[in-house]
C-alpha cells in the first residue's frame, strides 16, 4: 500500500488562502481537506483558515450585489497569489 504524504501545518498555512478561495488544483484542495481535517493538533492551521475566510467575507461585502466584478478581478487575485505563474506546491503529494 503506498501512503500519500501528509501535508504539513507550515505547507498548509501558505497554502490556506488559496485553499479558502478554492483556487488550488485538485490534488492541492484534497490535500489542504484531508490536513484539515485530521485530529492531531494543528500549528495555525485553523487560525490560517480562519483569517482566509474573513478576508472572502471582507472581499464578497465590498463588492455591490448589482455589480458584477470586473472581468479582470480574477486574474489580478491569481496574480497577487502566484497561481498563474505556473508554479506549484504539488512536490508533497
Amino acid at each position: 500500500m503506498i501512503r500519500r504524504h501528509q501535508l504539513s501545518c507550515a505547507q498548509f498555512v501558505e497554502l490556506a488562502d488559496a485553499f479558502a478561495l478554492d483556487a488550488l488544483d485538485e490534488l492541492e484542495q484534497r490535500a489542504c481537506a484531508r490536513h484539515i481535517t485530521r485530529v492531531v493538533g494543528h500549528h495555525g492551521c485553523r487560525e490560517a483558515l480562519a483569517t482566509a475566510h474573513g478576508v472572502m467575507d471582507l472581499l464578497a461585502a465590498s463588492v455591490p450585489a448589482s455589480a458584477p466584478p470586473p472581468p479582470t478581478l480574477w486574474t489580478a487575485i491569481e496574480a497577487r497569489l502566484g497561481l498563474g505563474s505556473g508554479s506549484s506546491n504539488a512536490e508533497w503529494l
